[in-house]
């Protein structure tokens, strides 16, 4: 695994905001690689199609998992209305939330 994808859920279904890279220890890849393999899934759950070079290689999981991300800025595309974080890092999987409750706060420190 070289990257998460990182989403949002929006009124459409689940949109793609970026791919995160860093701030993973070999121990916490490791043990996120085994919980995803056990949700592989055949297709993506995206709303929207990803574009090529976002869904290269990617190997798609049902969306239960709930992980926090810190990032530098929320980045909103003024012609798509897309969302894109800006140097999104991984902090770790919460299981104090379930991907239900889980809404954007785009004022919540980063």
């Amino acid at each position: 695994m070289n990257s998460s994808k990182s989403v949002k859920q929006t009124e459409r279904g689940l949109e793609f905001v970026g791919a995160v890279g860093t701030g993973f220890t070999d121990r916490a890849m490791r043990e996120l690689q085994q919980r995803l393999d056990a949700l592989a899934r055949p297709g993506s759950p995206f709303a929207e199609p990803l574009w090529r070079e976002n869904a290269r290689g990617a190997r798609w999981v049902e969306p239960v998992l709930v992980g926090e991300v810190a990032y530098r800025q929320w980045i909103v595309n003024p012609t798509t209305g897309g969302h894109r974080l800006r140097h999104p890092s991984w902090r770790g999987l919460r299981a104090d939330k379930a991907a239900v409750e889980v809404v954007l706060d785009v004022d919540a420190p980063r």
